[in-house]
């Protein structure tokens, strides 16, 4: 889908889209899963090639950033899906030059969404293209960190049930199962939101060497600038959370190796204090002839009563030294 903005001093307009010439007049097209005749008519409004969807998501630096026909391409990772349950990283693509920018992009993104409410806003800054694609870096920013706080929001959840609770409270094999799942999902996560936001901090810095000096005047060099402190001091906090992430999962399988202990220190002991027994009754089960104490009276209750001693003093033993 394409859809063309005229660019006013005030922000963003939605052209027409019955508008024949709006891919002509816009200042800024945006591209939603273009079909191939949209992207012909980016690439006309452009003069330059717009990148594949299998190009935007290759690893290396030169297919993801480079100037063509004095058109600046760049492709940031960006977190999308949240909504949904599915978070993924998806491709964002910005093709700016000196009077005009296209946006691709491949999924819904609520950052997206949350910048076309606030562009046509007075005093957006979003008057240029500079100061479109200076708007949607900050509202990838500003989405990312409300991701990151939500993920430490229930990473102390899950260190609250974790340790937060009454010595004689135990957890439950199903329950720590739980939440395990529960922080390698926040982890997984995490990592992604480090991604995007390294991504958005190579973006940044190729923007602010490569931009035609125009763009950054009035104030969107100072942005740029800005908006690179803030992936920074995030990316500083999402490697907190993941060490803190680290350290719940290792001490939730603590946790779950520590009952397999216990449950396997209870079979022990039961089976040492059963020996002694065990092993008195299969002596006066042997059934041989010449067994002097078959004959005595008082044999029989005195084999049980050795029997119920033989196990009574090592459970004593074990309840002292705390092992049961």
């Amino acid at each position: 889908m394409l859809t063309a903005y005229a660019i006013t001093p005030a922000g963003p307009t939605v052209l027409p889209p019955g508008d024949s010439h709006a891919a002509e007049t816009a200042g800024w097209i945006d591209l939603y899963v273009p079909t191939q005749e949209e992207e012909h008519l980016a690439e006309a409004y452009l003069g330059a090639l717009v990148p594949t969807r299998e190009e935007t998501q290759e690893i290396e630096f030169s297919s993801r950033f480079y100037v063509e026909n004095g058109v600046v391409f760049m492709t940031a990772s960006v977190l999308a899906g949240l909504d949904l349950g599915h978070p993924v990283l998806t491709p964002f693509t910005f093709a700016v030059s000196k009077s005009k920018i296209v946006t691709l992009r491949y999924e819904d993104m609520k950052a997206f969404r949350q910048f076309l409410a606030v562009a046509p806003k007075p005093d957006s800054g979003c008057g240029t293209p500079a100061g479109i694609f200076n708007g949607l870096i900050e509202a990838f920013i500003g989405r990312t960190a409300d991701v990151l706080e939500h993920v430490a929001q229930s990473v102390d959840r899950i260190n609250s049930e974790i340790f937060t609770r009454k010595p004689s409270e135990r957890l439950r094999a199903k329950r720590l199962a739980v939440l395990i799942g529960a922080i390698g999902a926040q982890g997984d996560l995490a990592s992604k939101a480090r991604e995007s936001l390294a991504s958005l901090e190579r973006l940044a810095q190729y923007a602010a060497a490569m931009l035609p000096d125009q763009a950054l005047k009035n104030g969107n060099g100072a942005r740029l600038k800005l908006a690179l402190r803030d992936v920074r001091s995030l990316e500083d906090h999402v490697n907190f959370v993941l060490n803190k992430i680290t350290f719940l999962l290792d001490a939730t399988l603590g946790l779950v190796a520590n009952q397999q202990n216990q449950v396997v220190s209870v079979l022990t002991v039961a089976s040492t204090i059963l020996m002694p027994p065990t092993l008195i009754g299969t002596i006066y089960g042997m059934n041989f002839k010449d067994m002097p104490e078959l004959g005595w009276g008082y044999g029989y209750p005195l084999a049980l009563g050795i029997m119920a001693i033989s196990a009574i003093v090592p459970f004593v033993y074990f309840r002292r030294r705390g092992w049961l």
